[in-house]
């Protein structure tokens, strides 16, 4: 009697790939397929002249245009120097943030590691809202307090500049460059540290010359993950930026999709989308480079210890009082300002007449706005129709670079990695031409399912890195046991690999909903009247003139959005205690 090969039962040749099979290689394909698609229309729209469809010869023009056009170099110099300010803003806030929590015995740290965490998912745009409410030159309610008090003729505070712009950029981003930085001191090894403690070094001559080189490759890749957002950032340049003819990459795109006057110049806007591109993978190469050199400032040790934490005695009231002042700047103030416009016929500051004339009609009358319904409406779809997509195409993916053996796999997680570091307004454009495009065939141009399209096609990467992590830890064992007992691949992934991964899942799905809810960068470039959403509902009350609607509006949207957040930070918390205990 024979000896049965049980590696080739549970290794089916290729030509035995069953129609389950072929269902979940058809769901990554497409999306595969979207990604490098929309990366070719890019590229593809930059050599044509003329709004899609119109038939026009291949061209270099709009690369000529681009090299021999004054406003594109400043533009360039405006996007580079609004990038290093939200940088010098963003970094050493974000680690000096990260080594209270993590190096100190800092009272409550519990608290701001929350705070810090949930700053994330906060709108940024709502922030630059709530800074022109503050500081703008001519209705700051800050500028205008401060002028009466000292009988100023100008603005002593303006936000409305490249300087200003950077700084609050930097600090909506400050708790992303706190999370990165935060995970490298978490992870770091305590040796040289104690170490230096023991030889009587000084602490702040131990931050310097011990903790900074150690976590070195996790601040440089920080530092060019903060460039890449910095540049593509669309948020904060648009709201403050643009009406005072600052204009940033994003902003000068979205102006040639949407010009005053005259036809869009998608041609132009493809080049500069091209020349992005580039950069952004091309940065991406030190990152890469960095994080595969951290291996070389681990120190090699047996089981890992958490050094003793930095005692500060009463020095915790000056974190806190750090922490307090970025908290106030960065939240507070914007949302008390956008609350307090909200509720005026016109911006004033604090006063007797002020308060006299405080009312609510506004809400009342938004409550019968049918537009702001309709952009609710969308936005509640989007909320439920991206995520779950979302997470059906990242689980085929993920299962085919951790579970199978396709030689291509390698591949298809680095086209499922592409829009990470590629500007998410690209894609948007990109999906704008094509369906232009495709209009007389399939009228999908101005819908909301061209929409739901691009955020499907850029939080791709998200999920799959998610996923990815959720299903390298499940041993193989009950996968083996179904495929023995012939059980289709889809019911394996369905029955046995999705309820172990359950936690990955609704963790992917509630950020990537949360992430919907907020998003404008890609809604504006693709909105219609039909298919406005609550973030580009507010650009467009606040460019047309309605700033007490669009504070309104924006007061609505985050009361809605706090439960929302919690609910994430909650069980975001309780997975975070699952894998540990795993």
């Amino acid at each position: 009697m024979s000896v049965i090969d049980n590696t080739q039962i549970l290794r089916p040749r290729p030509s035995s790939v069953n129609w389950s099979q072929l269902f979940i290689l058809a769901v990554a394909g497409l999306a595969a397929v979207a990604i490098l698609g929309l990366l070719i229309t890019i590229v593809w729209m930059s050599f044509r002249t003329g709004v899609p469809g119109q038939h026009s010869p291949y061209t270099l023009s709009n690369y000529t245009s681009l090299i021999a056009d004054s406003y594109n170099y400043r533009v360039m110099v405006t996007t580079l120097i609004f990038s290093g300010v939200t940088i010098a803003v963003a970094i050493p806030l974000g680690f000096l943030f990260a080594w209270f929590i993590e190096r100190t015995d800092l009272r409550y740290k519990a608290l701001a590691m929350s705070l810090l965490s949930i700053g994330i998912l906060f709108p940024t745009f709502l922030k630059a809202m709530g800074w022109v409410f503050l500081c703008h030159p001519r209705i700051g309610v800050i500028n205008i307090f401060l002028m009466q008090l000292l009988d100023l003729k100008s603005a002593p505070l303006n936000v409305a500049t490249l300087g200003g712009i950077g700084f609050v950029q930097g600090l909506t981003l400050t708790p992303l460059a706190y999370v990165m930085i935060s995970a490298a001191l978490r992870s770091m090894n305590p040796a040289l540290v104690e170490a230096s403690n023991v030889h009587g070094v000084s602490k702040l001559k131990t931050l310097l010359w011990v903790e900074l080189p150690l976590i070195w490759p996790a601040l440089f890749s920080a530092v060019i993950w903060m460039f890449t957002v910095a540049i593509a950032a669309f948020d904060v340049p648009g709201v403050i930026g643009m009406a005072n003819n600052i204009f940033t990459f994003s902003t000068a795109v979205y102006f040639m999709i949407n010009p005053n006057e005259g036809l869009p110049r998608y041609g132009l806007s493809g080049a500069y989308g091209t020349l992005m591109v580039i950069f952004s993978l091309i940065l991406m190469i030190p990152y890469f480079i960095a994080l595969k050199q951290s291996h070389r400032y681990q120190i090699i040790s047996g089981k890992s210890y958490q050094c003793r934490p930095v005692e500060l005695g009463r020095w915790w009231l000056l974190g806190w009082a750090m922490l307090g002042l970025y908290f106030t700047l960065a939240f507070i103030l914007p949302l008390l300002a956008i609350f307090w416009v909200s509720l005026l016929p016109y911006v004033q500051i604090p006063s007797r007449q002020a308060l006299d004339s405080i009312s609510f009609e506004r809400y009342s009358a938004l409550a019968l706005d049918s537009g702001l319904i309709q952009a609710g409406l969308n936005t509640l779809l989007l909320m439920v129709v991206v995520p779950t997509l979302i997470v059906t195409i990242c689980t085929a993916i993920s299962w085919i670079v951790t579970r199978s053996r396709l030689r291509w796999r390698v591949a298809l997680d680095a086209v499922a990695f592409l829009p990470h570091p590629v500007p998410n307004l690209l894609f948007a454009l990109a999906i704008a031409y094509f369906a232009l495009l495709i209009s007389n065939v399939l009228p999908v141009y101005g819908t909301i399912y061209v929409i739901v399209a691009v955020y499907v096609v850029c939080w791709v990467s998200f999920g799959t890195r998610v996923l990815n992590n959720s299903m390298i830890q499940l041993h193989r064992e009950l996968e083996e046991a179904a495929q023995v007992g012939g059980v289709s691949t889809l019911r394996i992934l369905a029955k046995v690999i999705v309820p172990l991964i359950r936690p990955g899942i609704v963790y992917a799905w509630i950020w990537t909903s949360l992430s919907a809810y907020r998003e404008l960068t890609m809604a504006v470039f693709l909105a219609s009247p039909k298919s406005q959403v609550l973030s580009t509902y507010i650009w467009g009350q606040w460019h047309g003139g309605g700033l007490g609607d669009a504070a309104a509006i924006a007061i609505i949207m985050m009361a809605v959005m706090a439960p929302l957040v919690t609910t994430f930070w909650i069980y975001a918390r309780r997975l975070q205690h699952v894998e540990s205990s795993a």
